[in-house]
């Protein structure tokens, strides 16, 4: 499997620039990785190709983790992701993908939440 050797496997988060304080943002992820069942054949050597998935996903909001969710074999290479959230105060959201073997990546965005008065609402 050439694509096995990759290291620079690319992350990606949406998440919008600024909200009003107490709405309910969108946040879109995807993670670009083969997702390797571990069941497939190699069809010249019959060599069965080693299991290679995420694991888990965590999601922080100012450190504090929000959202957590663990994949199986049957999710899809290059798995994509889109979630809710309800966001009070400015601040760093963090998504984390976990493989099998303990290798963790991750994406940071921030966000500026806004009060009603139009100022900036810090934790």
């Amino acid at each position: 499997m050439e694509k096995e050797a990759r290291t620079n496997w690319r992350r990606r988060l949406r998440v919008p620039k600024t909200a009003k304080k107490g709405e309910i943002i969108t946040i879109k992820t995807m993670a670009e990785h083969i997702m390797e069942p571990g069941v497939r054949r190699d069809p010249d050597t019959g060599v069965i190709y080693p299991k290679k998935i995420i694991d888990h996903v965590y999601v922080r909001y100012n450190g504090k983790e929000v959202f957590k969710s663990q994949w199986y074999s049957g999710v899809s290479a290059n798995p994509f992701m889109a979630f809710k959230l309800k966001v009070d105060f400015c601040g760093l959201i963090e998504v984390e993908w976990v493989d099998d073997y303990g290798q963790s990546t991750y994406k940071r965005a921030l966000i500026d939440v806004y009060g009603e008065k139009g100022e900036l609402i810090y934790p």
